[in-house]
């Protein structure tokens, strides 16, 4: 019997475990998106029967672009329907782009029309330092009496929003970059997820690394555009 319960929590402390005990082996140099996929697919088939597939293309297709898109992790059993799919994303010493990070969303978003009532996580990992710069202008985490504006997203203890209308406008000539070369990909305005389990859960341990992830809920159809 698969057992998934509390996968958010498993896996940001797994990872983030997992990469403080490889830094202090001193190993640290070989961080990278790839070397992320090991903990992650350790914990993902030691908690769950499921099939664990890596790399597998994304069902939308990528409409003859050269190498297809994939999903870093689908969870099946015998049937052809995706349970679970996991997307990661590592920061190191070069800085990723929100929109980068809100390209993996959408690509995430897309496979419930796919694949119905699949369940979608996306894994942000990385040092700590430079994940909070990143999220410095808006919360991804349910804190109370948060200062920050949260022009971007707003979030309370049940949903994390992203409003796609409100990013600046280098993302949005990216995100529609993206969406011309990948046109069987459906644009939402708006990204509905679970607010952000991160660990350690706030800055009083002093980590090196910190793992953010979110589940990423089906879109709301009301919300589908165009373009940006």
């Amino acid at each position: 019997m698969s057992n998934l319960k509390n996968i958010q929590r498993k896996l940001s402390e797994g990872v983030s475990g997992w990469l403080l005990f490889e830094f202090n082996c001193f190993r640290g140099y070989l961080f990278n998106e790839k070397y992320l996929s090991y903990p992650v697919g350790q914990i993902l088939n030691s908690i769950t029967e499921y099939k664990t597939l890596t790399e597998i293309n994304h069902p939308c297709g990528n409409a003859g672009q050269g190498r297809p898109l994939q999903i870093d992790f689908v969870l099946t059993d015998n049937q052809p329907s995706w349970k679970f799919a996991f997307e990661s994303k590592w920061i190191g010493n070069t800085m990723i782009s929100l929109g980068s990070i809100i390209w993996d969303l959408i690509r995430l978003q897309n496979l419930d029309a796919h694949h119905q009532g699949i369940r979608s996580y996306f894994i942000l990992a990385g040092f700590d330092k430079k994940i909070n710069i990143l999220f410095q202008d808006f919360d991804v985490c349910y804190i109370v009496g948060s200062q920050k504006e949260n022009k971007l997203t707003n979030v309370n203890s049940t949903y994390l929003v992203f409003d796609l209308c409100k990013l600046d406008s280098t993302t949005k000539t990216y995100i529609n970059e993206k969406m011309r070369k990948y046109p069987n990909f459906n644009l939402y305005s708006k990204i509905r997820c679970r607010p952000a389990h991160r660990f350690p859960k706030n800055d009083i341990i002093n980590m090196t690394f910190s793992t953010y992830i979110f589940e990423v809920f089906k879109p709301d159809r009301t919300h589908k555009i165009k373009t940006l």
